[in-house]
């Protein structure tokens, strides 16, 4: 485990991951002082003898800090690292989850399938879950957290790949590297999802074992077969079992299968977990019926990919409400992809125009309408046609919200007072 005792570390970024970095630091014996930028502005920390820095994960590669630590050549770790470092040396099964989606789902079953605590990009910082347990350590970590991250879990995972961030990292190449950078330190076993094109994997460098997931044929790893979920040649548990609806959790709950069996995990455990499981919220969830629709929240779903699964998962006829923050979002890619059930959209927020002009260049029979917000796209929504309302924005939320799960949560309260109505 890296040496703490009587170093100094400047923390950029006081969000929940860095004050949990600071307050692991000093725990084990260093000393940590938070900075952040004011207006926008890089500030300068006090100083010049630090023995390192931890750098928030939503702070860009770009950002002076970066300049700055190579400048004085100060060392720079991730909040992850330093937990994953601790749960290591004090010899506890660490595993680390990625991918475009499905992330929190796969990362709450194996969790829950290993008698785990589920941390990272969740809200439960890794540095503090290695601090306050026991219990093998199972993280998500995003492509901001793994783009000059040094990481080595017992079992890695990447659940799935397809294009997305490709403004944050400087194209989407750049996205898939991040990603792979999860297995480029670890020598025990990698997971890898079916759905990972070849492009993505082609910045894999890694020696650890490939144990493979395959949804449609038997494979060296985790499959179906005759209804039921195997593993190694060896019955698992009936496929019945698995309470989260949708091909693309099948495919989720294969990864999770995958790295509970590397780890020794019992079928009844993995059973258990498997018809235990509920969605996550802002994932597929039903909100309600109002204006003679039935609402469902997907705010999580913030790319293509993500969006064109939860359409698949509707029935009968579509309101799509898309748009956001974009990132680098292709939208023909989407409306090309479209299930034909969607009969309209809404869109929404910055990337609005963007919606608008994709769909009546690919989908011109679709019915489409340009609202400001959110509050406005319920609006609209409850006046168009079909018999599902669905908020899958395809988009970030930073143009209106924190974060997806606050846009969720006002999408929600907006469809229940329409329900008082």
């Amino acid at each position: 485990m890296e040496n703490f005792d009587g170093k100094r570390f400047f923390v950029y970024g006081n969000g929940l991951s860095g004050r949990a970095a600071a307050r692991a630091i000093k725990k084990l014996g260093g000393k940590a002082k938070i900075y952040t930028d004011i207006d926008g502005r890089f500030t300068v920390p006090q100083g010049k003898d630090y023995d390192g820095a931890v750098i928030s994960p939503g702070i860009r590669p770009t950002h002076a800090v970066y300049e700055y630590c190579a400048a004085n050549g100060i060392k720079t770790i991730g909040e992850a690292e330093i937990g994953l470092d601790i749960a290591k040396s004090a010899g506890r099964k660490t595993v680390c989850v990625t991918g475009t989606n499905g992330k929190t789902t796969v990362t709450r079953l194996i969790a829950d399938m290993v008698d785990g605590v589920a941390c990272g990009n969740i809200g439960y910082p890794v540095s503090t879950a290695a601090l306050d347990g026991s219990k093998p350590i199972v993280c998500e970590l995003s492509s901001f957290q793994l783009h000059n991250a040094n990481v080595c879990p017992d079992v890695a995972v990447i659940t799935n790949m397809a294009s997305d961030h490709a403004d944050w990292h400087g194209g989407v190449e750049n996205y898939f590297a991040a990603k792979c950078n999860i297995a480029t330190h670890t020598s025990g076993s990698l997971v890898l999802g079916e759905d990972i094109p070849i492009k993505a994997l082609s910045t894999l460098n890694t020696d650890a074992k490939i144990v493979w997931c395959n949804s449609t044929g038997i494979c060296d790893g985790a499959y179906v077969l005759d209804g039921y979920f195997q593993f190694e040649g060896n019955r698992v548990c009936p496929v019945d079992y698995l309470r989260l609806p949708g091909v693309h959790n099948l495919k989720n709950a294969l990864c999770a299968i995958a790295a509970a069996k590397t780890l020794g995990a019992e079928n009844g455990a993995i059973l258990k977990a498997m018809s235990g499981a509920v969605p996550s919220p802002h994932r597929n969830e039903e909100v309600g019926k109002a204006c003679g629709k039935l609402w469902i929240d997907d705010s999580k779903g913030t790319n293509v990919s993500a969006s064109l699964a939860a359409v698949e998962q509707t029935v009968g006829s579509v309101c799509l409400i898309l748009g956001g923050r974009g990132k680098d979002t292709d939208f023909d890619e989407l409306f090309n992809a479209l299930n034909d059930r969607v009969v309209s959209i809404v869109a929404m927020g910055e990337t609005a125009q963007a919606v608008r002009d994709s769909a009546c260049k690919i989908k011109p029979q679709l019915s489409v309408t340009v609202v400001n917000g959110l509050a406005d796209a319920v609006r609209a929504a409850a006046a168009a046609e079909g018999d599902t309302v669905l908020l899958s924005p395809a988009c970030a939320s930073f143009d209106e919200f924190k974060s997806y799960a606050e846009r969720g949560d006002r999408f929600k309260a907006e469809v229940r007072a329409l329900i008082k109505r």
